[in-house]
């Protein structure tokens, strides 16, 4: 039992019960061991067939796609020279063909704001009471910023025009560093004729300079950089806009003009999409074919299992059935025997065709038909050895608790025995000496 120490021997009758109990132990303990084999054979093959069933669960998301009619929606844009803009397009775009010029880019507009009299010292607080006020525009309406230059410095006001929405400022220096003259900048935060900042007003000034801080003399409070809006010709059209991208001039397709220039522009199908889900269908094979070779292989966990090389085969006929007439499906290229490949270059000739997207989408669904069944196949498979498993480990168990009570059961008779072998020994022992003082008795009468 559990915590207790047999001793063997102690009779010195020479009968040692551990080895005997021992032997036993490892002659009943073959047929666990056989089953412990057979338990770990039933893994391994288990594991193989999880292995197989993950490559054909990398097929789903292709074949998804390949279905999906939205997948053969999506459009792509091409520019003969990038440089110019940047485009995007979503689903609605139409395919065609364009002329784009860009006339102009968006600015915005930026004034220089000069002081009465010099600022040295952008930090310091300013002593005259009065407020400015800038004047601009909001999508062509007119709006203002005013603010309050009372005790407040110059960084202070650049601060709270950077808080305001619609205008931001910095400090610039007109002077030397020795003998500074602080001024601000203010530029519009959005670009475009319809957002410029029209004039600059502080309560205080009177308009000569001959009080107040910021200075209304157009020779040192004027426009630096005019408002100015985006403008391309598309096709020979012309249109305008405040910001450099334009997104209602073309259905479905958004351009961010960059620079002057002009490049031919054309929307067409995305082809790299659909290309690319069929390379993942052709790759997933390839990967599976690979997978199942290895498995089977001799002295492998499933050598001699044509199950799987069946569906391998079976989906090769499907796609080589399917597509491989329409001359864009290689197999056995470069000495790979039984691996395909996507020849890109006939593909794309393949997609001009006005019935592309019907034929891969039949493709994906006679392919989407056998992988469901194929999923369903490995899952029973999977199920099957996992009762298996478990049968063994409950057969492992009681086997082993059973030896354990027998290898109990005669360690304990063995133990008794001992002690009765013992018992016989001492009575022996005082037999022998009784008759020695029997006779010595005897002798000396």
């Amino acid at each position: 039992m559990a915590g207790e120490i047999y001793l063997s021997g102690l009779s010195n009758t020479g009968f040692d019960y551990q080895a005997i109990l021992q032997k036993y132990q490892e002659l009943k303990s073959i047929t666990i061991q056989k089953l412990q084999i057979d338990q770990q054979n039933l893994l391994q093959k288990q594991s193989a067939v999880s292995q197989i069933e993950e490559k054909l669960k990398n097929f789903i998301d292709p074949i998804s796609a390949l279905q999906s009619s939205l997948t053969y929606q999506n459009k792509t844009a091409v520019l003969s020279n990038p440089d110019v803009a940047d485009v995007t397009v979503t689903t609605d775009a139409i395919e065609g063909n364009y002329s784009l010029t860009v006339d102009a880019l968006a600015k915005a507009s930026s004034w220089k704001l000069g002081t009465v009299n010099p600022i040295t010292d952008y930090n310091a607080v300013i002593s005259t009471s009065g407020n400015l006020t800038i004047n601009y525009l909001k999508d062509g309406l007119s709006a203002s910023l005013t603010i309050d230059y009372t005790n407040k410095s110059l960084k202070d006001i650049m601060d709270e025009i950077n808080a305001s929405s619609d205008l931001q400022a910095s400090i610039i220096n007109l002077g030397t560093s020795s003998n500074p003259n602080y001024q601000l900048i203010v530029t519009s935060k959005n670009t475009g004729t319809a957002n410029a900042i029209t004039s600059i007003d502080d309560s205080t000034n009177p308009g000569d300079d001959s009080a107040g801080v910021f200075s209304e003399n157009t020779s040192n409070t004027y426009e630096t950089v005019a408002a100015k809006d985006a403008q391309i010709t598309l096709n020979g059209i012309t249109f305008t806009n405040s910001t450099n991208t334009f997104s209602n001039v073309l259905t479905g397709v958004s351009l961010t003009v960059k620079e002057l220039g002009s490049s031919d522009l054309s929307i067409q199908t995305d082809n790299s999409t659909i290309q690319g889900y069929l390379e993942d269908v052709i790759n997933g094979y390839n990967d599976l074919l690979n997978t199942v070779q290895q498995l089977t292989d001799k002295g492998q966990p499933l050598a001699g299992d044509s199950t799987f090389m069946r569906i391998v085969s079976k989906f090769a006929g499907i796609i080589l059935d399917q597509l491989g007439q329409y001359g864009f499906i290689k197999s056995g290229e470069n000495g790979q025997y039984g691996q395909l490949s996507l020849d890109t270059t006939a593909f794309q000739d393949f997609m001009k065709r006005s019935d592309a997207p019907t034929i891969l989408q039949n493709f994906a669904t006679v392919f989407e038909s056998y992988l469901n069944n194929y999923i369903d196949t490995t899952d029973r498979i999977y199920d099957s050895y996992s009762r298996k498993i478990d049968y063994l480990d409950e057969r492992i168990s009681f086997l082993s608790e059973r030896l354990n009570a027998e290898l109990e059961r005669m360690r304990q008779q063995f133990i008794k025995l001992e002690v009765y072998m013992a018992q016989m020994q001492e009575i022996q022992a005082r037999i022998a000496g009784f008759a020695k003082n029997l006779q010595g008795t005897t002798s000396s009468q």
